[in-house]
């Protein structure tokens, strides 16, 4: 499997993804996720995308953000995107999403998107 998903004692649901990740591999992400969660949740995630090899096209990276936008049980998710300074390799998956109302934060450290996700950063 390409990533690990686990709730941390911060009521912080984590993905992380490492090996190569492909359109299915994310989307099984996001249904465990929502299994987790009910529609009306509202909950912090944390994305960690630092230690992960993109194999998703373009096309896919815009279908991934149609289906992020459209999960219904992260409607009122506040998200943190960990990226490290390989940005562009989700930046579409985020541009298609948020135009379609799902929020993202990106940042470089897990550090920095934790204290976010846990109100200690504005």
């Amino acid at each position: 499997m390409a990533f690990s998903l686990y709730q941390d004692g911060a009521d912080i649901i984590s993905v992380v993804f490492t090996d190569e990740v492909d359109l299915q591999q994310r989307k099984d992400a996001v249904d465990q996720v929502c299994k987790l969660v009910g529609n009306d949740e509202s909950i912090k995630l944390l994305i960690n995308l630092t230690c992960y090899i993109n194999k998703m096209t373009l096309e896919d990276q815009e279908t991934f953000g149609h289906y992020l936008a459209h999960a219904k049980a992260l409607s009122n998710a506040k998200v943190a995107s960990v990226t490290g300074f390989s940005q562009s390799s989700n930046v579409v998956v985020e541009a298609v999403a948020y135009t379609q109302g799902y929020q993202v934060v990106s940042f470089n450290s897990e550090y920095e998107a934790r204290a976010w996700l846990q109100g200690e950063l504005s």
